[in-house]
């Protein structure tokens, strides 16, 4: 892999290409993904995303695809309700987290573990009646091959759960620290800085795109509307008031991440 410097805000990054550099930057983050101190704002973003999906999820049917399931909050929460799921993942270190997890909270019999690319899943045609895939869709630099996969491997009228970072703000955060329009840092106390490929898509793009392939928007909500603030006002932001700011749907364009709920046709 061919690997340059970026100067931003007198941090240098190592920019990781491609999906060769998403598996780096996520082997290199496993083991301190959970806790690292440098995802403080992941975390908070995780937590808005939770309480909206954790509304979603009751209406799951296993089994149950988790794409992109990182160290497993998703897969592992699945398992301790009684259901079967496949957590899959590109980084194979972070599936490793998954099975410390799994075996930590004595569900492992109900989770698989699955090494595969979102845009190229090795899976049956119709063999899940629900898929999850949370702040990953970003990372795929095909995104209509993982459109196509994920409605090829749901059975009829299987939900899918997908959030993503609206593009609106994910480019405005690239413009306003100078970073590369493709590319988002991460770092944490184990992994260098790098810039990796996110880049986002906004519910009216993701509904588009997934209308194509059979899979219809059924529930659109935002979380984390941090651009409504003051940039001083930001880190008192409370999650309870996604709630309130998804009462106005024309509000939607400043919440830094979409979560959709979908139905296979």
């Amino acid at each position: 892999m061919n690997e340059e410097t970026f100067l931003s805000k007198e941090v240098e990054y190592r920019v990781l290409e491609g999906k060769k550099g998403v598996i780096e930057a996520y082997d290199g983050m496993a083991t301190d993904y959970d806790y690292s101190e440098f995802l403080h704002w992941t975390r908070r973003m995780e937590e808005g995303e939770e309480r909206i999906i954790k509304g979603w999820i009751g209406n799951l049917l296993t089994p149950i695809l988790d794409v992109g399931c990182g160290t497993g909050r998703y897969s592992i929460e699945f398992a301790e309700k009684g259901l079967e799921v496949v957590a899959s993942d590109i980084s194979l270190k972070m599936l490793k987290k998954v099975i410390e997890k799994a075996k930590k909270h004595e569900v492992l019999e109900r989770v698989s573990l699955l090494l595969a690319d979102g845009e190229h899943l090795p899976l049956r045609d119709r063999s899940f009646n629900a898929l999850i895939c949370t702040l990953t869709f970003d990372h795929f630099e095909d995104c209509e091959s993982a459109a196509r996969e994920f409605s090829r491997v749901l059975k009829k009228d299987g939900l899918c759960i997908l959030s993503t970072f609206n593009s609106y703000t994910l480019d405005d955060f690239k413009r306003r620290n100078n970073l590369p329009s493709d590319k988002v840092p991460f770092r944490t106390e184990e992994l260098s800085p790098v810039l990796i490929y996110e880049d986002g898509h906004s519910a009216n793009e993701i509904g588009e795109l997934f209308a194509k392939n059979g899979i219809d928007v059924v529930g659109v909500k935002g979380c984390c509307y941090w651009h409504l603030l003051p940039m001083g006002l930001v880190k008192y932001y409370k999650t309870t008031l996604d709630s309130f700011f998804n009462l106005f749907k024309s509000l939607l364009k400043y919440a830094e991440i979409h979560t959709v709920l979908m139905k296979k046709r």
